[in-house]
């Protein structure tokens, strides 16, 4: 009798603390629905985060996509140019360069974001001592372009 007893005010106790009564002795509103419509508000919040990070980040893909298309076709011509001028060393290596890029953006164009994030972590855990030369290099190079466009854009005005 004692453990029904016990049960009984164990299971009262429990549902009194369940909800939350309003002072007018009416049923209250349920704890645990109240942290589930939380929870329910927290994932929309952050999925629609998650969408709006995502699509800045394909814009910004897109961009460099763009970007790397221009770059790629300026390698091309060098390349012509080298081998108009008859300097076929330079033709080839910077044809060779020229190769890469091609393959470097078709690459940057057809895979997701995720994907290329991974394969860049995994090339700079293999190959440390390149990876930071390319960065250093890509830096150099964007300080470049960034500070000719800025010259640019004061001449025009």
């Amino acid at each position: 009798m004692s453990d029904t007893h016990s049960r009984g005010s164990s299971d009262g106790r429990a549902s009194s603390e369940a909800s939350v009564g309003n002072g007018s002795g009416q049923p209250g509103v349920d704890r645990e629905e109240i942290r589930q419509q939380a929870a329910e508000v927290g994932d929309e919040l952050r999925d629609a985060a998650q969408q709006q990070a995502e699509s800045l980040l394909d814009r910004q893909k897109a961009a460099a996509v763009d970007q790397a298309e221009r770059f790629t076709t300026v390698l091309h011509k060098m390349a012509d140019e080298f081998e108009r001028q008859e300097q076929p060393y330079f033709s080839g290596c910077v044809s060779e360069l020229a190769k890469r890029s091609d393959a470097f953006t078709r690459n940057l164009r057809e895979r997701d974001l995720t994907t290329l994030l991974e394969q860049t972590r995994d090339y700079g855990r293999q190959h440390p001592a390149l990876f930071l030369g390319g960065a250093v290099a890509a830096g150099f190079m964007l300080s470049r372009f960034l500070r000719s466009s800025s010259q640019d854009d004061m001449r025009s005005h």
